[in-house]
């Protein structure tokens, strides 16, 4: 009978254990000075992550057992599924190839169109020859915004199916910062400095852009935030299977003639502990990870009950 017992309490706790929970938040944040996350929640396989401003609206639920997602669109109370396994994101990549393709034959014949118009201009009358020839003759790059609208007249002519799925490629650009103009790249820099942020030690890193400091972070590896190690090994795959979802959509993705897409790297093995924003030298905001071992209330891994379905995403493959 000792022996059954202790064997119950063995495997009660190793129950226990392998379902320990962690929910992280950011604290004191605002909508100019926040994480690369509002809050995360992890419990048993779910993985629950809400965006940071401007983005505060969205929710991500993620199953790391059948390797599907929810996203949920809290101001529209609409969600849409996506799938995650090795096939859907070999489909995705099929998409993004596909995307390209089309896009970079409507610019071949916009540059077609332009160089001929520059050919029978004649340069000093006729008003925009120079804009059509471009430098040494050759038509000027793409603008965004005129790629973003022949991808948007293409919709039109799409089954619906092709077209729920040419229209999250253009969320996934937009969401890129692509449309939006080509920008300068942050720099970041590692200055050596070392902190202790509530019991985490965290290395600190300036992030300028153009000579202007825009904030400091303090980043911890995963394995130091003093979680379950199941937690942590949770928290490892499901961000390496957000990966190659997302390089399966940005490595194949090719326009030509524009600008390559520019935008801040996000190290996912790393989090920020501590974010410091500075304005004009002057520090502005900050933003503090608070990690604690508890669990979250269940409905957070659940799609809400008032909540409708909308087609775009990785269904209906």
């Amino acid at each position: 009978m000792k022996a059954i017992a202790a064997s119950l309490l063995v495997l009660a706790f190793g129950a226990a254990a392998a379902r320990a929970d962690a929910l992280l938040e950011y604290e004191g944040g605002d909508a100019a000075c926040h994480g690369d996350f509002t809050r995360v929640a992890v419990q048993g396989l779910s993985l629950r992550v809400d965006s940071p401003p401007p983005s505060q609206d969205m929710g991500f639920i993620y199953d790391a057992a059948e390797k599907t997602g929810i996203a949920l669109d809290r101001k529209r109370k609409q969600f849409f599924e996506m799938e995650f396994d090795d096939d859907a994101i070999d489909f995705e990549s099929d998409v993004m190839k596909s995307t390209s393709t089309l896009v970079n034959r409507k610019m071949e014949q916009t540059q077609a169109q332009m160089a001929a118009g520059a050919a029978n201009c004649t340069p000093g009358r006729d008003r925009g020859c120079a804009a059509a020839a471009g430098a040494n003759g050759m038509a000027p790059a793409m603008d965004p915004k005129m790629i973003e609208q022949m991808m948007q007249q293409n919709l039109q002519n799409m089954p619906p199916e092709q077209r729920a799925q040419m229209q999250q490629a253009m969320n996934n650009i937009r969401a890129s910062g692509y449309f939006g103009g080509a920008q300068s790249e942050p720099v970041v820099e590692a200055t050596g400095e070392q902190r202790t942020i509530g019991g985490i030690a965290c290395a600190v890193e300036r992030v300028t852009q153009d000579g202007r400091l825009l904030r400091e972070d303090c980043r911890a590896p995963l394995e130091a935030l003093g979680l379950d190690a199941a937690d942590v090994k949770r928290l490892q795959r499901a961000i390496l299977r957000l990966q190659k979802w997302s390089s399966s959509i940005t490595g194949n993705l090719k326009i030509a003639y524009a600008a390559p897409v520019r935008h801040e790297k996000v190290d996912p093995q790393h989090l920020i502990v501590s974010r410091r924003c500075f304005e004009q030298g002057q520090q502005s905001g900050a933003a503090n990870l608070q990690v604690r071992r508890e669990s979250a209330p269940a409905d957070w891994f659940a799609t809400p009950p008032d909540f409708t379905r909308t087609d775009i995403g990785m269904r209906g493959r």
